[in-house]
């Protein structure tokens, strides 16, 4: 195998362990954040807005669509959309990223 394949391989080979992660950490983050929306609902059971949140498709428009169907879930509960939805998810997305790293420090890192 000459040098450029080998190349090729290690990059096809970080690819698909980044396109993994990424996934890993949006289905988490997506899961903390359903709960951090019921809890701001006081919802006692999450598993609807979760089982909701996590059925959006994943892809392009992804946040977007996840952050409208939080909107129309505190409206349809007569709560104001919080303030800090936007925050609330970035939020999300950070603590799931780091949450991935501690459980496999090694195999995940990129």
């Amino acid at each position: 195998m000459t040098t450029f394949e080998e190349r090729e391989r290690a990059f096809e080979a970080k690819y698909a362990h980044d396109e993994e992660f990424r996934f890993r950490v949006t289905a988490r983050r997506d899961k903390l954040f359903a709960r951090w929306a019921a809890d701001q609902l006081h919802l006692s059971n999450a598993e609807d807005l979760t089982s909701k949140i996590l059925a959006v498709e994943d892809g392009a428009g992804h946040d977007e669509r996840l952050l409208e169907l939080a909107r129309q879930t505190f409206l349809s509960h007569g709560v104001e959309e919080p303030v800090g939805l936007m925050t609330a998810l970035h939020q999300c997305a950070e603590k799931a990223r780091l949450d991935l790293l501690n459980e496999h420090p090694l195999s995940l890192a990129t």
